[in-house]
């Protein structure tokens, strides 16, 4: 009943039309014990309700893995889309979001790459921090659930970790 009623437009003193975002991610497979610490993340959301937007979220993590006599390098994409709920409590907006899309996994070591494309589900939460009128910091925990591929036993899933700036172009008055 709260989720219904939060999805209807009520008054506000200023109301995200759009914003797009941009900044580092990090993520963790915890199955192969892999940190990928080097990444980027971009997004996008427009605004249905007060409450409800539409998201679209692509990113990239990296790692270089030191082996005997050469380095394993692993990279991760993921190109996915979604809703997100948000509620502001004082000065900070909350958020929690569901996407899904397309993740691509690949690594390379000892001259062989293998690579992968699966269906990925991305449920998360975070925070917005003001800085200015239109600017705000980010910080979001997703879990990215990974199915498996056809020629694997299963699939897996990863943490990442979003810390990036919002721009947020605002109309005032009520929507």
């Amino acid at each position: 009943m709260v989720l219904l009623l939060a999805l209807f437009p009520c008054p506000v003193h200023a109301q995200t039309v759009f914003e797009v975002s941009g900044g580092y991610s990090l993520a963790h497979d915890p199955r192969d014990a892999v940190t990928l610490p080097a990444g980027w993340f971009a997004g996008a959301a427009i605004r249905l309700t007060s409450a409800l937007s539409a998201v679209a979220d692509i990113s990239g993590q990296y790692a270089t893995i030191p082996l005997f006599e050469s380095d394993a390098r692993v990279t991760a994409h993921g190109v996915l889309g979604g809703l997100r709920l948000s509620a502001r409590l004082g000065r900070i907006t909350e958020f929690g979001q569901v996407l899904a899309g397309v993740v691509r996994t690949s690594g390379s070591a000892f001259g062989s790459t293998t690579s992968g494309q699966s269906l990925g589900v991305q449920p998360g939460a975070g925070i917005d921090y003001p800085l200015a009128p239109t600017w705000s910091a980010r910080a979001e925990l997703d879990l990215r659930l990974i199915a498996a591929q056809a020629d694997a036993q299963n699939g897996g899933h990863q943490y990442r970790f979003v810390a990036a700036l919002v721009y947020a172009n605002r109309r005032h008055g009520s929507p």
